[in-house]
């Protein structure tokens, strides 16, 4: 459970993370990113100030990020005319999410939990004017890091065979019974841009031997930049032969601001005030 607190001492709001049972290694995570990550980058995962661990339980206080995660966003597209979410938001926050995980896997930490719930927007979403795609001033948070992998723990060349309980989940490594490392982050990467692209969780099939998603993409203006993006993500050859991330946000930085340079800043906007409004109903 989590619960919003206000430290009495400076009535600076936070959050808390209460597990049963305890669950020490998410604040073990915790302190490789303070360790491993550069200052500049640190914000962009959630941070654990303290932790209090009991036989039977802990509790996390963390940072508190007010405006919801990246599926409350997709779901209030879905509640308007379009249904999805604009194309050049789309590709901003995959911009983003890309960034982040390159910054993740730079420091050996596999996050193993990626999806739209937990992609946080805080504060700094909503005053945030730069859209370089290098910045670092998103506002997206990546939280929950009770599932990551330290790879520094394990000898070079470790690969995994376990498969996640949530079937949906599971990377197409574990559907096929192939070693996996990075890549069920890979295929996280794609849930979550496959869920702000349709507004529903993706779904896989093998066709003679290639992964492909249920998405119809024959409208979507950038047809041919998403299958190849989905291709890239669900078709890693092995874990010796990881797609480059950052060829990908390149790839995506250059469609986004050849076509959509100037409607993006709009587009934010209006997604701003419906999560504030939003924000505003949750308190009442």
């Amino acid at each position: 459970m989590v619960y919003q607190a206000t430290d009495p001492m400076t009535s600076e709001k936070m959050v808390l993370k209460v597990q049963k049972p305890a669950n020490p290694w998410e604040f073990y995570i915790n302190t490789c990113l303070d360790d491993r990550l550069q200052p500049a980058v640190r914000h962009l995962f959630c941070s654990i100030r303290s932790a209090h661990l009991f036989h039977n339980g802990s509790v996390m206080l963390g940072e508190l990020h007010n405006y919801g995660t990246l599926l409350n966003a997709v779901n209030i597209y879905r509640t308007l005319s379009d249904k999805v979410m604009p194309q050049p938001l789309i590709l901003y926050f995959t911009v983003c999410i890309l960034h982040m995980v390159e910054q993740l896997h730079s420091v050996h930490v596999i996050h193993a939990d990626i999806k739209p719930d937990n992609f946080m927007l805080g504060e700094r979403f909503l005053e945030n004017k730069c859209f370089d795609s290098d910045s670092v001033d998103h506002g997206l948070v990546l939280i929950d890091l009770g599932q990551s992998i330290d790879m520094q723990l394990f000898p070079e060349g470790t690969a995994f065979t376990a498969r996640c309980l949530t079937s949906g989940f599971q990377c197409t490594e574990m559907l096929s019974g192939k070693p996996w490392t990075y890549q069920t982050d890979y295929f996280g990467i794609a849930g979550t841009v496959y869920c702000m692209l349709f507004g529903t969780y993706m779904q896989v099939t093998n066709e003679g031997g290639v992964w492909k998603t249920n998405g119809v993409f024959r409208r979507n203006p950038h047809s041919d930049l998403w299958l190849e993006f989905f291709d890239t993500l669900l078709n890693v050859p092995d874990c010796g032969s990881l797609p480059s991330l950052r060829s990908l946000r390149c790839r995506l930085t250059s469609v986004l601001q050849q076509n959509y340079s100037s409607k993006l800043a709009t587009m934010k906007s209006r997604l701003v005030i419906k999560l504030l409004e939003n924000h505003r109903a949750a308190r009442r």
